[in-house]
């Protein structure tokens, strides 16, 4: 279990002991570090692993003997570190080392290149930014440090009010902004006046506005579809104001960039949820499926318990049911062989982003395996009666059948759980033209017409099974590995009188089965 649990883990996992012999190291450390699995197998000692890196320029240039003992050195001391070793491979590996109560150690290693990518790549972006903004910023204050000595060359729009509203001066930026065939100067134009005649609406309003709060500057678009941050300071002791009119239309692109750098790290953050909703589904997925195979595990125990202890309360010379014994292990072999395949095949599935199952299609005993199913289920149900029909059903066909096995196995237990007070459940094989088809037939608490088209989604669970135990997992998993044949599963079903589920493959080559009587279900 603690194999199966490393093999999970997406970091890399060592453990030194307290003599600094290696331990254990998962296949994800191997991966990462680089490590040939033989080196691993023989590897008795941290030196060695020290030793490996050193040689082939882990570390640097420098002498490997050297090298492996000062690091050896600094591992002795067994005090906790945390930092990236940048590998001569071009990936860079976060390093953190935690001493353990005992004297040993553990160190986890988890690949950061792409963070550390990004985090590069940001800081370039955000040097640029910087330097730009810094740049705009000198231009600002450059142009109100030549206000009195040339006010002319200031690239934003100024004009000086006196005490009464009335233009002063204005700047040739002004006078583009608002062009007029007299001077502002010379006419005396109140300022609030003239803005609500040539100016932007809103613009006179925000002018009065800036008289009570002047630390608050506005912004407009104005001529050539451009954008200008209009503020008010007061220009010396004799009660003039200054108003500027700042072209801020680059700040407010750059401003826009940013949104959308901000959007599209929201979205990173979205599609990391996504990835952790899709881990919790599958470990969801994972318990579902292994409830079989472990009933089936716990079933046989039980019967080798009674078996032992009927043994021990008779006589001595009693002899114990070798053959029984024997195939009450095996049953318990196969399903713990099972229930490796299926955490094999789910990690690989979880791991899939794009939530697609590969499967490894081959001629498989279908009939066999079909048996197989209904006998096990059998041996653990001692309420239902499972009749089968297989005599129409082909002797082989190309499919998974590990993964097929599964679906088999989901429908039938789902048939028996649905069917309470029921006694039997029967299972059909048959063949037409185009199809190979597996039928159960139960007489359960059946599915709402209406409902039917929904019982593939994942979690969804009808309204006719309430109070029974379930996930609403087992039917999609068995939809999509149905699919991934190229097959149909097929559902009828009415309230309180049973459901027909069916799995129709595609004929792959000549099939030994009996052509289908009558019509399918649909």
């Amino acid at each position: 279990m603690l194999k199966h649990l490393l093999a999970t883990v997406h970091q890399g996992i060592t453990v030194l002991d307290p003599d600094l012999r290696l331990v254990l190291a998962n296949e994800t450390a191997r991966q990462l570090l680089d490590l040939p699995v033989e080196l691993i197998e023989r590897m008795a000692n941290f030196e060695d692993f020290l030793r490996f890196n050193a040689e082939r320029g882990d570390y640097g240039p420098g002498d490997v003997e050297t090298l492996v003992q000062d690091r050896l050195t600094l591992a002795r001391r067994r005090e906790a570190h945390d930092f990236e070793r940048h590998r001569p491979d071009g990936t860079v590996l976060r390093v953190q080392g935690t001493p353990m109560p005992d004297g040993g150690f553990v160190t986890i290693y988890t690949d950061v290149t792409e963070a550390h990518h990004r985090e590069v790549a940001d800081a370039e972006k955000r040097d640029l930014l910087e330097e730009r903004l810094e740049e705009r910023t000198a231009e600002l204050r450059k142009g109100h440090d030549l206000l009195v000595n040339a006010v002319n060359a200031v690239n934003d729009g100024l004009v000086v009010v006196d005490t009464q509203g009335r233009i002063i001066l204005t700047n040739e930026t002004f006078d583009t902004l608002f062009p007029s065939e007299r001077s502002w100067v010379v006419d005396g134009a109140d300022i609030v006046a003239t803005m609500q005649r040539f100016g932007p609406a809103g613009l006179a309003e925000a002018l009065e506005g800036l008289e009570n709060d002047p630390e608050t500057p506005c912004e407009f678009r104005m001529a050539r579809d451009r954008w200008y941050r209009v503020s008010r300071r007061a220009t010396g002791e004799n009660g003039m104001v200054t108003y500027k009119f700042a072209d801020v239309t680059t700040f407010k692109d750059q401003h826009r960039t940013l949104q959308r750098h901000t959007d599209k790290l929201v979205k990173m953050l979205r599609d990391e949820q996504k990835i952790n909703e899709m881990q919790r589904e599958f470990v969801s997925m994972a318990s579902h499926e292994f409830r079989t195979p472990l009933a089936i595990i716990d079933s046989n125990a039980q019967r080798l318990k009674r078996g032992l202890d009927r043994l021990a309360s008779t006589a001595a010379d009693a002899v114990l049911d070798t053959d029984a014994v024997t195939k009450r292990l095996a049953n318990i072999r196969e399903s713990v062989d099972r229930m490796q395949y299926l955490i094999n095949r789910f990690l690989s599935f979880s791991q899939h982003q794009s939530g697609a199952l590969e499967i490894k299609p081959e001629p498989s005993p279908l009939k066999e395996l079909i048996q197989r199913v209904c006998k096990r289920q059998q041996s653990v149900c001692a309420t239902h009666r499972i009749d089968t029909d297989l005599d129409r059903l082909p002797d082989s066909a190309m499919i998974d059948a590990r993964l097929f096995e599964q679906c088999v196995s989901n429908i039938l237990s789902n048939a028996i759980k649905y069917s309470p007070g029921k006694d039997s459940i029967r299972v059909e094989g048959l063949t037409d033209n185009r199809s190979t088809v597996i039928r159960f037939v139960d007489q359960g608490v059946g599915i709402p017409e209406n409902e039917i088209p929904k019982i593939f989604n994942r979690y969804y669970r009808a309204s006719t099974s309430s109070g029974i135990p379930g996930t609403g997992i087992g039917l999609n998993m068995t939809e999509m590995i149905i699919s991934e044949h190229r097959g149909r599963l097929l559902v009828t079903s009415q309230v309180g009188q049973g459901t027909v589920v069916e799995i129709r493959l595609p004929h792959h080559g000549e099939t030994t089965g009996t052509p289908l009587s009558g019509e399918a279900v649909t």
